[in-house]
């Protein structure tokens, strides 16, 4: 019999293709929060470390420029923090609708290789009914035969 043939075959490559991009757009994502999170939490460690400057050097004494320095800089601190959290938020945003591709990409190529399930057990069971078929009319070759060669002595 001739060997199994998909017609599918090259969609369903494509299909896994394309879910494999996906998934590797989706690691990237989740890396890229990874990072966001921890620039955020190094930025709220700053944070904490300044406005502890900031409270030593005012119990000890300091002019209003240096106040002014200190203020600045923890503002801007806040201020990347802001948009650090910001940032983090549209891939959040980003993360869960490449999860809902990646989603409706793996229902795609499972449909296909199901189809494809399917054609094969058909394929196969086929291929089981043609070997029997086989095998019988080759028992019945070989007992008309033996019949044939019994009658003719």
């Amino acid at each position: 019999m001739k060997k199994f043939y998909f017609p599918l075959h090259t969609v369903l490559n494509y299909k896994q293709q394309v879910l494999d991009n996906l998934r590797n757009e989706q690691a990237q994502i989740i890396s890229d929060i990874v990072s966001a999170e921890k620039r955020i939490e190094k930025l709220e460690g700053q944070d904490r470390d300044w406005s502890g400057r900031l409270q030593e050097k005012r119990v000890q004494g300091m002019s209003v420029l240096e106040m002014g320095t200190y203020e600045n800089y923890l503002n801007n601190l806040r201020a990347r923090e802001r948009l650090e959290r910001e940032a983090l938020v549209r891939l959040e945003e980003r993360k869960e609708e490449k999860r809902k591709e990646v989603v409706a990409a793996k229902t795609e190529t499972a449909s296909i290789e199901l189809l494809k399930d399917k054609k094969m057990a058909q394929y196969e069971y086929q291929v089981q009914k043609s070997e029997e078929l086989f095998i019988e009319e080759f028992v019945s070759n070989v007992r008309s035969r033996s019949i044939r060669e019994e009658q003719a002595l």
